[in-house]
């Protein structure tokens, strides 16, 4: 009896064992890419939360500098070519290439919160564009907003940028605004 059981134990050639390295080895490679999909699925989140975040910003922005026309700008005498206070008259060539976004060519929309941290606040600039006259009340239709009757309005062109929590997101959204002067 004891001459069948060594026999027994030498016949087998480790066939199970390697089996089972086999299916570890498949889990193992299994799991890694499972935890590869879930962390590319967490940044891509990251950064969709990110931009949605300098895109409301953006927006934000934009509303302010409409905001900042209404209240404060009676005449276009402040929009010049150099553009230091933010505000840039229609003649400015090449503007697109001398903005740094900085306190001195850009205006800053400091009360911008939304509950969530942005890299930087949000900035705009305001080019006047045109003035136009016009003797009847085309740009009124349906008399909704401003009376009837014939006025000077000038058009401006807002552009905004934001940043998200990090400084690798940006938006910029740009508008175009009217104002009876």
């Amino acid at each position: 009896m004891n001459h069948l059981t060594h026999q027994h134990f030498h016949n087998q050639s480790g066939s199970v064992l390697i089996i089972s390295l086999i299916v570890m080895l498949i889990l193992t490679i299994l799991g890694v890419s499972g935890m590869k999909s879930s962390v590319l699925e967490e940044k891509m989140a990251g950064n969709m939360r990110d931009g949605q975040l300098a895109f409301q910003a953006a927006e934000a922005t934009l509303r302010e500098a409409e905001q900042y026309i209404e209240g404060n700008v009676v005449s276009i005498a402040n929009f010049d070519t150099d553009g230091s206070d933010g505000l840039y008259d229609k003649s400015q060539q090449n503007l697109w290439d001398s903005i740094g976004w900085t306190s001195g060519d850009s205006l800053e929309f400091s009360d911008f919160n939304t509950g969530y941290a942005v890299n930087t606040p949000p900035r705009y600039i305001i080019e006047h564009l045109a003035s136009q006259q016009n003797n009847v009340d085309t740009l009124n239709m349906d008399n909704y907003g401003q009376g009837t009757g014939a006025g000077r309005i000038e058009m401006f062109l807002i552009t905004a940028r934001a940043t998200g929590s990090s400084g690798n997101t940006v938006v910029m959204l740009q508008s175009t605004y009217g104002k009876r002067l």
